[in-house]
């Protein structure tokens, strides 16, 4: 049979039809004015998870009203008397994108709708999944980023405890304006640490130098010519050319003015000026010069008890202290001590070239210890342990006697108390050896770990633990 004549039966060509229309991937219907399908292909009983039975003997209407379809787009379609577009989810669990299209005769009667259902749930499924994907990269992103941030010079904010969270995320804050800022804290907590941080987050980093000046270490006579400079001749000794200060050195850039409080009095007013006016006046000089710096501000005196003690300026003060930051001391953030710990002997091994590791005891004396220098004694300590060791597992004995004694403190109370008590050797050793087992597993969890801090044997701690109903 010829192409046109196979096209021209009738028979042939609803054959033909109904076979293109059962092959589409989208299902088909086709319903009359009364709301009834009178032709599915087999894609729509995919999608819908309707049976031929139900769709035979329900209209449109009634399969809304038993739930069977969410919705009946064909019914708005009827309604508007024009094509409309809705998404339905099906019982299947698929989502469909419904294109429901009237069909007029001449006289504008309507015939039937003509239904395509396209199954988008793959489709909403990839979406999905790139939302997801773009959301994590974004977060690798900024995690890559805050941890090229914090790597200022090899001097790095190493944390892991909330409370020092909320510090780096104030610090992050307080970098995109230039608000002074004040860092309070012990010696040793790393104020230095977090200045640089926040030159380095800022957009200060790459227009000027972040410039530390140390208020304590440079003499009372000098430090004012050095913070602003001196004209040529201004004093016996001065450079002939004269000598920008530390504040034109540190233009477009930060100003570390570390321990404040030990500015003297005299020239905190001229300070206090130069915040105000952002201009300075060097030594024997009469020219302002406008200057354009960022001042961060740290000290671990109270300077509130220096103010009643006429020792620094209250001015001064309220102005340094608009945006504030307080590093908690080691004591008061142990989750820091372990990744600090860690991060050092990483460090000291790759400056060393050496490959030590901690004993578990040892870690476990240091963990415990109180860190009364902070962070600053704990570089030093384990720099020296990795130095000084000769094998490669540092043990506790090469801890030095201040770290020793400052571990077993709280023991040797428990071993005090016990004496008091009048009972006899064998009750005193059973009664200390209880509360000795008892506080090293409060501290080291699993039980397993507990065992080899103590040296012990598992089943031995197990039995103990037991006997002493623990």
């Amino acid at each position: 049979m010829k192409r046109d004549e196979f096209v021209q039966n009738p028979f042939e060509s609803e054959f033909l039809l109904r076979n293109l229309i059962n092959s589409l991937y989208d299902g088909i219907t086709i319903t009359d004015p009364q709301g009834n399908i009178n032709w599915y292909n087999k894609s729509f009983l995919r999608i819908s998870g309707l049976t031929p039975y139900q769709i035979s003997g329900n209209t449109m209407y009634e399969l809304v009203e038993k739930g069977l379809l969410e919705r009946a787009v064909a019914l708005d379609a009827m309604n508007q008397k024009k094509s409309v577009n809705n998404i339905s989810k099906y019982p299947t669990g698929v989502e469909a994108l419904i294109t429901s299209t009237p069909i007029f005769d001449n006289e504008k009667n309507l015939l039937f709708v003509i239904s395509n259902v396209r199954d988008i749930t793959e489709l909403n499924k990839l979406k999905h999944d790139l939302y997801e994907t773009t959301t994590l990269t974004k977060s690798y992103r900024q995690t890559l980023q805050e941890i090229q941030l914090s790597n200022v010079d090899g001097n790095q904010i190493i944390y892991r405890s909330p409370v020092m969270e909320k510090i780096v995320l104030l610090a992050n804050k307080f970098s995109v304006v230039d608000t002074p800022i004040l860092i309070l804290g012990e010696s040793g907590v790393g104020k230095d640490v977090l200045a640089n941080y926040i030159h380095s987050v800022s957009d200060r980093n790459e227009k000027g130098p972040f410039v530390k000046v140390n208020c304590g270490a440079i003499p009372e006579h000098l430090l004012e010519s050095e913070l602003f400079g001196y004209e040529a001749g201004a004093f016996t000794g001065a450079n002939r050319q004269g000598k920008a200060g530390l504040f034109q050195v540190a233009n477009k850039g930060t100003i570390f003015l570390d321990e404040i409080g030990d500015m003297p009095y005299s020239l905190q007013v001229k300070l206090l000026g130069v915040l105000q006016d952002m201009k300075i006046q060097r030594v024997g000089g009469t020219k302002s010069i406008p200057i354009n710096v960022r001042v961060i501000a740290a000290t671990n005196a109270n300077l509130e008890d220096m103010i009643k003690e006429k020792r620094f300026r209250e001015d001064l003060y309220f102005r340094l202290n608009v945006l504030s930051l307080n590093i908690p001391p080691l004591r008061e953030r142990s989750d820091d001590v372990f990744v600090l710990l860690n991060h050092f002997l990483h460090f000291f091994n790759h400056k060393h070239n050496m490959k030590k590791t901690f004993s578990p005891i040892l870690m476990n004396m240091l963990m415990e210890y109180q860190w009364p220098g902070n962070v600053r004694e704990l570089k030093n300590i384990v720099e020296r342990l990795v130095v000084v060791s000769d094998e490669d597992t540092i043990d506790d004995t090469l801890l030095p006697p201040p770290v020793r004694s400052g571990q077993h403190k709280e023991i040797n109370t428990v071993i005090h108390d016990d004496c008091q008590t009048g009972l006899t050797l064998k009750e005193m050793l059973d009664e200390h050896e209880r509360k000795i087992l008892s506080y090293y597993m409060s501290k080291n969890k699993p039980l397993k770990k507990c065992a080899e801090v103590l040296g012990m044997d598992l089943t031995t701690l197990f039995r103990k633990k037991k006997r002493y109903g623990l």
